[in-house]
């Protein structure tokens, strides 16, 4: 994936890049992004990987794995 994907959960734009720490997971603030965390994708269930891999967004288990992976970053007060 070499372009980066907006993802909606709950009303919030987040942005997916695929980068070489793995991925970044970002929040769409008024045009600018602010990067949340850097996960490994090894860590995302097999349905989220091949929808990550597909650009396919809208895909329940990708929704899932980065509305955890958001929900960490608010309890560790990111």
């Amino acid at each position: 994936m070499s372009d980066d994907l907006t993802i909606d959960i709950d009303g919030d734009q987040y942005v997916l890049r695929q980068g070489t720490e793995g991925l970044q997971v970002g929040r769409r603030v008024g045009g600018e992004v602010a990067w949340l965390d850097d996960v490994d994708p090894a860590l995302l269930s097999e349905d989220a990987r091949a929808a990550l891999a597909e650009g396919d967004t809208t895909n329940p288990a990708l929704q899932t794995a980065i509305g955890g992976i958001v929900q960490a970053e608010v309890e560790r007060g990111g």
